[in-house]
C-alpha cells in the first residue's frame, strides 16, 4: 500500500510571530517545490533555507527545513515551513499545500508514523503529549523518566523471558515424554516469578508516577457552612467556589490546581456532607463527594472550631478512617474559637487551626499536605531504587495493562498442582499481549489508533 504524504499546522491555532506547517511522506519535498521559489539543488538537508512560498493568491517569506528519511521525526521525508504566524495565513497556506498533493494529517499521525517506523517506543510516543501538557517541574521530570527508555528496556526484558518460556513449552508439546511437563514447569517457574516481581515493582511505581504526572489529589470535605469553600478559595487564592450563608451551596465538585514546590496540588472542593440533604441534586453531590474521597491522595477535613462537634461532624470523621487526613479547625478568628476548640479531640490526625477570613495558616496547610504525600512517595521511591530499578509508569493505561499481565502470571504461579502446558501457554500469551500493549511490540491496531487519536493535530 502506497504511503500518503500528510500535512498539518504544527503550532497552536492563533496569531503569533511564527507558525509552522509540517509535511511528511515520500512526496513532501516535491510538494514544497511546487510552491517554493527555490530549486531542489538549493535545499540542503537539515539546513534552513530562506525563500518565498506562493499560493497564487498571496506570497509569504519563509524558512524551510528538509529532513530526508529515515533521519527525521517520522522516519519519512519531512519538510517544515516556518511562515509568519497569522492563523488565517497558515490555514490558507495549508489548504494550498493540500491541493498540491498532500493529505490532511489526522490527530497524532506524525507521532504514529514515528512509532510505526521504529523511531520511538509506544511509551515514548505517549510521553510527547504529557510533555506538551506539562505545567510544573514534576510533570517534566516524569516525562523525562519515560523518554530515557528504562521502562521500555524493562518491558523488552520481560517479553524476551516470556517468549523464551513459550518456546520451551512449544518444544515440550511437540515432543511429549513422561514427566517432561513437570520438568518444563520447574525450568520456567523461576523466570515467571522474576517477571511477576518486575511487574509488581512497576505497579508500585504507579503511585509515584501518577503524582509526578498529574499532581497530588486533595479532597476538601466537611459539613455545610463550616467555611469549607471559603478555605478552598483562600488556598487557591481566588474566588472559585460560591460562598453563601445558605447550607448546601456547593452541590458539585469544584476542582482547581496550584503549583507548590514544583508539584501540582489539585484541590477538589466537594459538596457539604449532611444527613438531611433536601434535594436530589444535593444527594448526588454528596455521592460524588464520596467518590472523590475514594480517589484522592489525601483529605483536607474542615470543621468549625468555633462550635462543639455535631453529629454530622462525627459521621464525617467515621468515613475518614484509614485515609490520610489533614484536620483543619476553621474560624479561628471568632471569639468563641478558643473555648470551643477544646472540645475537638483529634489525636489521629495532624491538626491546623485556620481562618479563611484572615488567611491564617494557609501556607502551613499547603506544606503539610505536600509533605504528607511526598514523604510517602519518597519511601516508595527509596525501596524501588534500592532494587536498582529506575523504571516508572505514569499512565493509567499502562497500570491497567500491567494488572492484567500480573493476573495472567498469577494464574500459573498460584496453581496448587502442575497445570496443563496448554493452559500455561494461554496465560503466558495473554500476559505477553498486555505487556506488548505498553511496549508496542504486539499492540493491536485498535489500541494504536485510540492512543494517537488523543494527540493534537500537527503532532
Amino acid at each position: 500500500m502506497k504511503t500518503t504524504t500528510i500535512a498539518a499546522i504544527a503550532t497552536p491555532i492563533g496569531n503569533g510571530g511564527v507558525g509552522i506547517i509540517r509535511i511528511s511522506g515520500p512526496e513532501s519535498l516535491d510538494i514544497l517545490l511546487r510552491c517554493f521559489n527555490k530549486k531542489k539543488s538549493e535545499i540542503k538537508p537539515r539546513y534552513a533555507v530562506f525563500g518565498t512560498v506562493s499560493t497564487g493568491d498571496f506570497t509569504d517569506e519563509v524558512l524551510v527545513l528538509y529532513f530526508p528519511g529515515p533521519n527525521s521525526f517520522t522516519g519519512e521525508n519531512v519538510v517544515e515551513i516556518q511562515a509568519h504566524g497569522g492563523a488565517f495565513l497558515l490555514q490558507k497556506l495549508l489548504e494550498h499545500i493540500l491541493t498540491l498533493g498532500a493529505t490532511m494529517a489526522a490527530p497524532g499521525e506524525f507521532s504514529k508514523r514515528s512509532f510505526l517506523n521504529g523511531k520511538m517506543s509506544l511509551g515514548q510516543a505517549e510521553s510527547i503529549m504529557d510533555k506538551i501538557a506539562a505545567e510544573c517541574e514534576s510533570q517534566l521530570a516524569a516525562v523525562s523518566l519515560v523518554r530515557q527508555g528504562a521502562l521500555h528496556e524493562k518491558l523488552f526484558a520481560m517479553e524476551k523471558e516470556l517468549v523464551n518460556a513459550l518456546a520451551q513449552i512449544e518444544a515440550t508439546l511437540d515432543h511429549p515424554e513422561d514427566d517432561i511437563e513437570h520438568t518444563t514447569m520447574s525450568a520456567i517457574k523461576p523466570k515467571l516469578e522474576k517477571i511477576h516481581d518486575s511487574i509488581n515493582c512497576l505497579i508500585v511505581s504507579a503511585n509515584e508516577g501518577r503524582i509526578m504526572a498529574h499532581g497530588i489529589q486533595v479532597a476538601v470535605v466537611g459539613r455545610p457552612n463550616v467555611g469549607k469553600s471559603s478555605l478552598f478559595n483562600a488556598i487557591i487564592n481566588r474566588q472559585r467556589s460560591i460562598v453563601t450563608d445558605i447550607a448546601g451551596t456547593t452541590t458539585d465538585t469544584v476542582s482547581e490546581a496550584i503549583l507548590y514546590k514544583g508539584t501540582k496540588l489539585v484541590f477538589n472542593d466537594t459538596a457539604g456532607i449532611r444527613c438531611d440533604a433536601c434535594s436530589v441534586v444535593e444527594c448526588e453531590g454528596i455521592h460524588r463527594t464520596k467518590k472523590v474521597l475514594d480517589d484522592c491522595d489525601i483529605v483536607l477535613a474542615i470543621f468549625d472550631g468555633s462550635a462543639p462537634p455535631t453529629k454530622e461532624d462525627e459521621e464525617i470523621l467515621a468515613t475518614l478512617k484509614g485515609k490520610e487526613v489533614i484536620f483543619a479547625l476553621n474560624k479561628a478568628d471568632l471569639p468563641s474559637f478558643n473555648a470551643s476548640s477544646i472540645a475537638w479531640k483529634t489525636p489521629r490526625y495532624t491538626t491546623v487551626c485556620t481562618s479563611a477570613l484572615k488567611y491564617e495558616n494557609i501556607d502551613k496547610l499547603k506544606e503539610l499536605i505536600y509533605k504528607s504525600v511526598i514523604n510517602k512517595v519518597q519511601k516508595e521511591k527509596t525501596t524501588r531504587l534500592a532494587k536498582k530499578d529506575n523504571a516508572i509508569i505514569t499512565s493509567l493505561r499502562h497500570l491497567q495493562e500491567l494488572l492484567h499481565a500480573r493476573e495472567s502470571l498469577s494464574q500459573v504461579l498460584n496453581n496448587s498442582c502442575v497445570p496443563s502446558l496448554d493452559m500455561v501457554a494461554t496465560d503466558l500469551t495473554r500476559a505477553l499481549e498486555h505487556i506488548g500493549n505498553i511496549s508496542g511490540t504486539r499492540v493491536s491496531d485498535a489500541v494504536i489508533d485510540e492512543i494517537f487519536s488523543q494527540f493534537c493535530l500537527g503532532k
